[in-house]
């Protein structure tokens, strides 16, 4: 049987317009929230996902305080590797637009430092992508926020992705990419769960560009 869509879930209630699935049990997780609108990354499992890194010794520790951690994702060397020959062909593809489309700059020995280290940063950026979620948390790095005791949702546009700045009633902040959250589909599940129970029992302030591209019900007294 297919998945239900976000709207079809059996486990919620209606709260005004809003369909409201259930809030899942801090510790087992259960039961699980739909699939969230505004997905645009890859369902792709994640044994099967050549570019995560699934050791479970590189499993996230959760957050002091907090319930288990349910669903995360490291880069894996493959992963960070091709991200060092993305940031190596950009720096490339620039150096060559800006001397007028001439491939003689490539013969100097320093523009191969200067390729070098962009690799080297592409690498590293890569190793860094990591995410972690628990029923009722989200964390990157070290850093993480409340899903459920948001009070400010706003994005923000950034390179080809949005930048989602998080704050919980902790005054805890969070600064993420969606297309961090969305390296695996059931973090975005239990993340977005998390916001629009914050919008709708909270009253979270969010922004017009959060509300536009998440599809989040409005507040009277949100900003934007």
């Amino acid at each position: 049987m297919a998945e239900p869509e976000y709207h079809d879930a059996v486990a919620g209630e209606q709260v005004g317009s809003v369909w409201l699935p259930a809030k899942p049990d801090p510790d087992t997780g259960q039961p699980r929230p739909p699939h969230a609108p505004a997905f645009s990354g890859k369902d792709t499992a994640p044994e099967l996902d050549t570019l995560r890194d699934s050791t479970l010794s590189r499993k996230h520790e959760p957050p002091p305080g907090q319930g288990p951690t349910l669903v995360w994702y490291r880069s894996s060397r493959r992963g960070s590797f091709l991200g060092a020959l993305w940031v190596v062909g950009l720096v490339c593809f620039g150096l060559w637009v800006s001397r007028g489309f001439d491939f003689y700059l490539f013969g100097f020995w320093q523009i191969w430092l200067v390729i070098l280290a962009g690799a080297t940063l592409g690498f590293f950026i890569g190793k860094a992508e990591n995410c972690a979620a628990g029923a009722e948390w989200v964390m990157e790095n070290k850093v993480w926020v409340r899903t459920y005791e948001l009070v400010k949702i706003n994005a923000y546009p950034y390179s080809n992705t949005l930048n989602l700045h998080l704050t919980d009633s902790g005054d805890r902040k969070l600064e993420i990419s969606l297309s961090r959250l969305q390296d695996d589909r059931r973090i975005w599940d239990y993340v977005y769960n998390g916001l629009l129970h914050s919008v709708v029992n909270n009253r979270a302030d969010t922004n017009a560009l959060a509300r536009r591209t998440l599809g989040l019900p409005k507040a009277d007294h949100n900003i934007g």
